[in-house]
């Protein structure tokens, strides 16, 4: 980039986004493809192998079903304090 992004980062992150929107209109559906697979193996692969990852996700999967349950009780409430349903 031609300016200094220390005292303007508005501007920096306008063209920074420009470029990035034109590099990423210029990619085929393989280009993009292949980037997200690189992408992805270098979460994979960097992950901690010390770590039980399925455990940690299923963890994750009953925290959010539990979120899930109690936004449903909530408007269970609400619809039994209306009298009609939400």
């Amino acid at each position: 980039m031609p300016f200094a992004p220390q005292q303007n980062w508005a501007l920096y992150e306008e063209r920074a986004s420009e470029v990035d929107a034109a590099w990423l209109r210029r990619l085929s559906h393989s280009d993009r493809f292949a980037i997200y697979c690189d992408l992805f193996d270098v979460v994979f692969y960097g992950r901690d192998p010390n770590v039980d990852w399925h455990r940690v996700e299923a963890e994750r999967w009953e925290e959010k079903l539990a979120a899930r349950l109690r936004v449903t009780d909530a408007f269970r409430k609400l619809d039994q304090l209306r009298g009609t349903r939400t």
